[in-house]
């Protein structure tokens, strides 16, 4: 779902504020401080701890001054944390602050997401549509559809269509640091792996697709990994394999258990 989006996104605002349109001492002064709350942020991220994320984040505003990136992260951190009416109102505050097409395309993204666990569907599909739009050559957008149709539990060959076309796009990307473009494509081959196994049944294709996504995502960030076991239980579930499934959506609430994924993976818990 995330595609490890905080990891790029701290480097593309760092970049965006070292050399963007902003010149000068204070805007130098106010890029390292923005990196140091993103690294502060992005810890405890990765740790799942959402509250001391959202308290780090604070530092992301210019004084009083809500920006861009504070609004984008501060919502994303709502989200994990379950605070969905927060997580919408902060990501629809950062839209219109947001110039770069790539970076609107990333709150699109975000919102997409939230619109998803809201089981707002349309909404969902249309916000990743208009992300697809924003930024053609990241798979993550046609990801979002595909999850949006298996949680729905319908246009199972459209999910699969467009999760393979996601995993296309993000196996040629490059221009990001190796391990947010290995995450990004690891998450893409999960939810492949649900549509694959919606569709055909394919027991050893699904097999095949949730070790390399395991591979590609590492250990690291614990939202990450529990949403790769998430997307792995919905697989084996949708094999028939009630064991392997309930298997990955014990881990999914064991690794993370504060966040998106150890919920959704409880109510399809038996």
């Amino acid at each position: 779902m995330h595609g490890n989006l905080l990891v790029w996104l701290g480097l593309l605002l760092l970049v965006y504020f070292l050399f963007g349109g902003q010149k000068g001492v204070v805007a130098l002064i106010r890029a390292v401080r923005t990196s140091n709350a993103m690294k502060a942020v992005m810890a405890a991220y990765r740790a799942g701890d959402y509250e001391t994320a959202l308290e780090k984040a604070e530092r992301l505003k210019d004084r009083a001054k809500k920006t861009a990136e504070y609004c984008c992260i501060r919502g994303e951190m709502l989200h994990h944390a379950g605070r969905l009416d927060e997580a919408e109102a902060s990501l629809r505050e950062a839209l219109p602050l947001h110039d770069n097409s790539r970076e609107k395309a990333l709150v699109y993204d975000m919102l997409a997401s939230v619109l998803m666990d809201q089981e707002r569907y349309t909404e969902a599909i249309a916000f990743y549509e208009t992300a697809g739009t924003a930024w053609p050559d990241r798979g993550s957008n046609q990801k979002g559809i595909a999850e949006a149709w298996l949680r729905q539990g319908r246009e199972l060959k459209e999910a699969v269509d467009c999760a393979g076309q996601a995993v296309e796009i993000d196996r040629c990307a490059s221009g990001m640091p190796k391990e947010a473009l290995d995450t990004r494509l690891g998450e893409d081959l999960a939810v492949l792996a649900w549509a694959v196994a919606a569709n055909s049944g394919n027991v050893g294709e699904v097999d095949k697709l949730v070790t390399e996504a395991f591979q590609l995502c590492g250990t690291r960030t614990k939202p990450i990994l529990s949403q790769i076991h998430y997307h792995a239980g919905q697989a084996y579930e949708a094999l028939n394999i009630p064991e392997k499934a309930q298997d990955h959506f014990r881990h999914a609430r064991e690794i993370d258990p504060k966040g998106i994924f150890a919920r959704l993976s409880s109510k399809v818990a038996r």
